[in-house]
């Protein structure tokens, strides 16, 4: 421990500081209109917090082009430091370095706050978010990824203060999961370090940072590796007990309730806040989530299955920010939430198209009043339509072609658009996204088209639930003709499809419990389970060529505690040495999201299943999609409440929220049509 400084006057500690700085060369005094940053650095926070005098202080700007130094000091004996920064908006970011393994990082953001506080907590929050950006104490990456990234960490912590944000303190995350009480373990957990370099050997050695490591380097090993050594890092996390709360031996990894059980130091955030209100209600609060595409902003369009607490269906489109705030019209964009345009009760199908389009199925749920029309009275199906800022470009029943009950609809590089007419068991193209100048819809003896995924030549995959295979179609100017087509398990109910960037396909059969994949041809390359998979659904394939699956469970849901599944994948390098393609990366439970002890709540603060409804402890919820953002930040669909009594007494079965797990996954670019990941600013 650091003996503790005499108190002298802050403003002649400040003058002091800065002059011997600017003498040494540390800081260059830039022109007029620059701003000031005052800070501290410290371990710990509040009454439990020790300066961290004569720490060096060096602000950095994050571009696409590396990390920049842009102004550099030292703190005073109190932790208290001034420090000038260049005029102009930037993605700034701060590293305060004390002894030899005390690093500590707080994200500025583009917007710096008056006064930033440096300590472990905002630490843990930047090695999260920057998880995928990052490469030692140098962050950057596109102007998207830096936003997603800034936005992310700042749902964690408040860098003025150093303290929890309000977004992990208060529902739906606070209490309702374990992300606040695994931030300050996580931070404890740094703490003997960041103090005493001769306290840094266990840390250093548990994260495999090296001896030569840093409490930066460590947070960062934990980000990247999350599942590994949970026990022994949970041991010493008990070495220091500065931030609260913290993860107790009843949320421990051994601890007695699984739902409260730490399965691996993944940091998710919950959202559910689904925009524009009237009275203080939300006007379409979140109700089953299917699926969800990203625009070249970085904004989430979030398909809605049901009202809140009834079976039917609702008429909304949710679209959240970068950060998971709902959008406001920010830069021309939509508002969320999203109507007309004939939404009604979607599913699964949603997509981007060249033009900037967003186009999505509607399937419909419920009651017969709810369900898809051509003309509002007689049964059919059909797309709605809509543009960047989120105005209906259809008609009051969508455009209907021939079509019932849509599921998947993508858009290819060329802007025709496919669906997959679940209800009639077609497949129908609209040529240029023109729905006047459709060809016949495609069809043979394959039943229920689910999803649809296309690879790099604009060939499309489509899953068939009804027999339990997958077509590779392509479309011509001739119409739509099939290449091949593929048995997926027995019985399997196949939904989810994925393509890699060597056209390799992985397809999900819930049924079966695994994920099948076959080659450009569709030879076989195995069906692969493991790593928590459980009712596979929705499937994706990050940048680096890893398969993700969003799990629904099987048919007993009571015992069920969700995860999301990842595994090596083909593509060269995906896999860590020593693995082979569809080896599971994540633990037996999956990447889940236990409780911290209390019960889960919608956003209005009612119980997830009402007022007189049971209690439930599960905030990841039964899963249809999980999809990748520029950051690396996994976006999760809590699509069906936990509970399988829901399937048979239906009733109330949307279930609430989109989860994010931080920077867990390469980042893929977003872009205006389906086909193989790729990461940011390739």
């Amino acid at each position: 421990m650091r003996p503790h400084r005499p108190v002298i006057s802050r403003r002649l500690r400040q003058a002091v500081v800065l002059a011997a700085a600017v003498a040494l060369g540390l800081v260059c005094l830039p022109a007029a209109g620059a701003a000031t940053l005052r800070g501290s650095v410290v371990s710990g926070t509040g009454a439990a917090a020790t300066p961290l005098g004569g720490a060096s202080i060096t602000v950095y700007r994050a571009t696409q082009l590396g990390a920049r130094k842009v102004a550099a000091t030292q703190a005073d004996l109190a932790g208290d430091f001034a420090i000038k920064l260049p005029a102009g908006k930037a993605q700034n970011y701060v590293v305060a370095r004390n002894g030899s393994h005390g690093v500590l990082v707080a994200l500025l953001g583009a917007t710096a706050p008056a006064h930033v506080t440096i300590n472990e907590l905002t630490t843990v929050a930047a090695a999260y978010a920057t998880a995928q950006v990052a490469n030692g104490t140098r962050i950057s990456g596109t102007s998207l990824q830096l936003t997603s990234a800034m936005g992310m960490a700042a749902n964690l912590v408040t860098v003025g203060t150093g303290r929890a944000s309000k977004v992990i303190t208060s529902p739906p995350n606070g209490n309702e999961t374990n992300t606040w009480r695994s931030l300050g373990t996580l931070a404890n957990l740094l703490v003997p370090c960041t103090r005493d370099d001769a306290a840094c050997a266990d840390l250093l050695a548990a994260t495999k940072a090296g001896a030569k490591g840093t409490t930066w380097s460590a947070a960062q090993e934990i980000a990247h590796n999350p599942a590994r050594n949970v026990k022994q890092l949970f041991a010493l996390s008990n070495d220091a007990h500065v931030f609260t709360p913290y993860l107790t031996a009843k949320f421990g990894p051994n601890a007695k309730s699984k739902w409260m059980r730490l399965d691996a130091f993944t940091l998710a955030v919950k959202l559910n806040a689904a925009g524009r209100t009237t009275k203080g209600k939300e006007d379409c609060p979140f109700g089953g989530p299917g699926n969800l595409v990203f625009d070249l902003k970085g904004n989430a369009w979030i398909t809605n299955n049901v009202v809140q607490g009834t079976p039917d269906s609702t008429d909304c489109i949710i679209v959240l920010r970068p950060d998971g705030r709902p959008a406001k019209g920010e830069q021309g964009g939509p508002t969320s939430p999203v109507t007309g345009g004939g939404i009604v009760g979607q599913g699964f199908g949603i997509g981007i198209a060249p033009n900037g389009q967003i186009w999505s199925g509607n399937f419909g749920w419920g009651s017969s009043s709810s369900m898809p029309t051509i003309d509002g009275t007689t049964p059919g199906g059909s797309v709605s339509v809509f543009d960047g800022a989120g105005n209906a470009i259809s008609g009051p029943y969508g455009y209907p072609g021939s079509m019932y009950r849509v599921q998947g609809t993508v858009s290819d590089a060329l802007g025709n658009i496919w669906m997959a007419s679940y209800g009639n068991s077609k497949v129908q193209v609209f040529p240029g996204g023109d729905p006047t100048t459709a060809f016949p819809a495609y069809a043979d003896a394959n039943t229920e088209p689910f999803d649809i995924r296309l690879d790099a030549n604009g060939d499309a995959w489509v899953s068939y639930t009804g027999t339990s295979t997958a077509s590779k179609l392509r479309y011509t100017t001739a119409g739509v003709q099939k290449l091949a087509t593929v048995s997926v398990g027995s019985a399997g109910n196949p939904k989810g499809v994925a393509v890699d960037q060597a056209g390799n396909v992985w397809v999900a059969a819930g049924s079966n419990n695994k994920v099948f994949a076959f080659d450009t041809n569709g030879t076989p390359l195995g069906s692969f389970d493991g790593g928590g998979m459980n009712g596979p659904w929705g499937v994706t394939v990050d940048s680096a060529g890893s398969l993700w699956a969003a799990n629904f469970g099987g048919i007993t849901q009571v015992d069920t505690k969700y995860g999301v599944t990842r595994l090596c994948g083909f593509t060269a390098g995906s896999c860590p040495d020593g693995m082979k393609p569809g080896d599971p990366l994540t633990p037996a439970t999956g990447f889940t999201l236990p409780s911290g002890g209390a019960p889960v709540t919608l956003h209005s603060g009612q119980l997830l299943y009402g007022k007189k409804g049971p209690k439930t402890y599960k905030p990841l919820m039964r899963e249809t999609a999980a999809e990748v953002d520029a950051a690396g930040n996994l976006w999760v669909t809590n699509n069906w409440k936990p509970s399988g009594a829901i399937d048979t007494a239906g009733g109330n079965p949307g279930g609430d929220g989109i989860v994010v797990f931080l920077g867990v996954a390469a980042p893929v670019q977003p872009k205006p049509y389906n086909g193989p990941a790729t990461a940011p600013g390739q």
